[in-house]
């Protein structure tokens, strides 16, 4: 699948199941590749963003 289509399908997708299993799939990808800085700036947005949520 090109890198478009997968933005593309993420940003489109309403399954909050399917997300979960995404996301979940690309970190256990990232630390099996020893990206732990990547998976530092994803749970930091993910901080920021719960934040402003929970701020509504």
């Amino acid at each position: 699948m090109p890198k478009k289509e997968i933005i593309h399908y993420i940003k489109n997708e309403n399954n909050s199941d399917i997300l979960y299993l995404v996301a979940v799939t690309c970190l256990e990808r990232l630390m099996s590749m020893g990206k732990a800085a990547t998976v530092k700036a994803i749970l930091d947005s993910g901080t920021t963003s719960l934040y402003k949520m929970i701020k509504k």
